[in-house]
């Protein structure tokens, strides 16, 4: 009787040790993964959206004032911009028409060839009162040179205008993707595994997102 417990006991862990052989067997990894790697397909998330570029906001505002507003969705920003434009374009003509007034009568006032003073008073049309009077060679080089300085003024403008547009686009773009929330919520998804006691393992996990 002896004997025979000892032959029924070594059995059991001979057919332990094989079902253990068994499970390690590569086959069997394979199949785990490849469970593993349906579930992760099934419960897969939907591929996000193609990320907002503040790169392309800044660039479309280069090209077209505003269109990298428009890419941002803020399209109420967009009369802003315009209105600035105008503003600039518009005493950029106001201070050159009157520049142009003044520079005729000075050009006229001395030879192309000498340099030499022809004349020491010269008539001016005044836009703002529709009048033409009759100044100064001084009177009209001083006249000549503020609206000139002003419409370069102006120019600059228009540029710092422009950078303004760019710079906006693309801060506006970053803070469009930047995460400001203090969400650290946790999901719970499906899982599968390989344990070499108990074979293939269903599951599941807990993720959390740290951004």
């Amino acid at each position: 009787m002896s004997q025979q417990v000892k032959t029924d006991s070594l059995q059991k862990r001979f057919a332990r040790l094989a079902t253990l052989a068994d499970t390690l067997r590569p086959d069997s990894l394979k199949n785990a993964q490849g469970l593993k790697d349906t579930l992760a397909k099934i419960v897969a998330p939907a591929k996000p959206a193609a990320k907002h570029s503040p790169r392309k906001a800044a660039m479309y505002s280069l090209v077209v004032p505003s269109l990298g507003q428009a890419y941002n969705k803020q399209y109420w920003k967009m009369p802003f911009v315009y209105a600035g434009f105008g503003t600039v374009i518009y005493f950029i003509r106001y201070f050159n028409i009157r520049y142009h007034d003044y520079l005729t009568p000075y050009i006229d006032s001395y030879n192309p060839v000498t340099g030499a003073a022809l004349r020491t008073e010269a008539p001016v049309y005044i836009r703002g009162q529709k009048i033409t009077r009759t100044l100064t060679i001084e009177q009209i080089t001083k006249g000549k040179d503020f609206y000139r300085r002003y419409r370069d003024l102006n120019f600059v403008m228009l540029t710092a205008v422009w950078a303004l547009n760019i710079i906006e686009a693309n801060v506006a773009a970053h803070l469009k993707t930047f995460d400001m929330s203090e969400d650290i919520s946790f999901r719970v998804q499906p899982d599968a595994g390989y344990n070499s006691f108990t074979g293939g393992i269903i599951g599941a996990k807990i993720v959390i997102p740290i951004k």
